[in-house]
């Protein structure tokens, strides 16, 4: 089979992906939400292929940020939070949001972070 450049896959329209909104109903994500699947392979049958995209990398256990998966699926970070904002509100995927402030202030907890990056 020849080497070259493979046709480039047809994407659904940001548009239509979200149904033509600019903000999402219910859920508000931010770029440093983790994401993960809340349903398996099996129960992806008739949902688009960029849902379909989204739901295998974030699959159990671990999930990924809203800004990761923007990154990896080349789409602007906006239609992306009103895309798995979407995905939420069906019961697709499951959302955690960053640390709380309380936490970011805990100086221990910033000592074992600055300590850990220390060593890499």
């Amino acid at each position: 089979m020849p080497e070259g450049p493979q046709p480039a896959r047809r994407r659904t329209r940001l548009y239509a992906l979200t149904d033509g909104r600019t903000a999402a109903p219910h859920t508000v994500l931010t770029m440093d939400t983790t994401i993960t699947a809340a349903v398996g392979g099996d129960a992806q049958g008739g949902l688009p292929t960029e849902w379909r995209t989204i739901l295998a990398m974030c699959a159990e256990p671990g999930g990924l940020a809203v800004a990761e998966i923007a990154a990896r699926m080349h789409i602007r970070l906006t239609p992306m939070t009103l895309l798995l904002g979407e995905l939420a509100d069906r019961g697709l995927i499951h959302h955690r949001s960053p640390l709380e402030r309380a936490e970011t202030t805990n100086v221990h907890l910033l000592m074992r972070i600055r300590d850990n990056l220390a060593r890499i």
